[in-house]
């Protein structure tokens, strides 16, 4: 008899999920924006490609002076 009890909860239980389904669509999630404005988010991302390229380029020159 437990066994018949667990499988209709899990109905009861999958019934209710599928109920909820289209109100998970309709979440927003929020994250938390590290930045002040978009201009400090666009700056630091450049800032972080140019340190990229710099070292880069720092890594191409010693290989090639070796």
């Amino acid at each position: 008899m437990t066994k018949h009890i667990r499988k209709s909860k899990a109905l009861i239980d999958g019934v209710f999920r599928g109920l909820e389904a289209p109100a998970d669509t309709f979440t927003v999630n929020r994250y938390p924006y590290p930045h002040v404005s978009e201009q400090e988010a666009i700056r630091s991302d450049w800032k972080r490609v140019g340190d990229e390229i710099r070292a880069a380029m720092t890594r191409a020159n010693v290989k090639a002076a070796a």
